[in-house]
């Protein structure tokens, strides 16, 4: 299976020690899920998707991780998930503009769902002759900077605009 630049980068931005727990933030076939997979030994992952469909076709594929308790699956939308205090080391999404649909609501949300001292990543791979990565870079560092995060623009390759926050000042 060929895997896009966007997952890749987007895993390797996440920078995981192989014990900690992730979130992903629309999971979609779970690509990125089972390369996030590849790099925890004791750590988990919770996939979060508003289709039932792709959640389903998540734990079609890894459900070696699924019985082992590695992986969690959540049918729902971020914005009405009730994660009970759970908070992640890692947050991430891949081709998720939550500035559409959570508007300057999202950074607070993150924020929330993060453990001191975590990280979000978020890419983003806009379609060809459009000015959408542009402004999902715009929107998204200025309202994580709003939200007292320190977010930086990291290289990525070809068109994917990969954002890595955190709550702490980088080393």
């Amino acid at each position: 299976m060929a895997i896009a630049p966007r997952h890749k980068a987007a895993v390797s931005a996440l920078a995981l020690k192989g014990d900690e727990s992730v979130l992903e933030i629309g999971c979609g076939h779970g690509v990125a899920v089972r390369l996030v997979l590849d790099e925890l030994t004791t750590g988990t992952i919770t996939a979060l998707d508003r289709s039932h469909k792709m959640v389903g076709m998540v734990a079609a594929a890894a459900p070696d991780a699924l019985a082992q308790g590695r992986l969690r699956l959540r049918a729902e939308a971020l914005e009405d998930a009730d994660f009970a205090g759970e908070t992640f080391d890692a947050i991430f999404a891949i081709n998720l503009d939550l500035n559409l649909r959570l508007g300057t609501r999202w950074p607070a949300m993150l924020k929330a769902l993060l453990k001191p001292g975590g990280r979000i990543v978020l890419a983003f791979d806009p379609p060809p002759d459009t000015s959408k990565g542009h402004a999902f870079l715009g929107k998204s560092l200025d309202r994580l900077k709003a939200a007292g995060f320190h977010a930086d623009l990291l290289p990525a390759h070809g068109r994917v605009t990969l954002i890595r926050g955190s709550l702490v000042p980088p080393a």
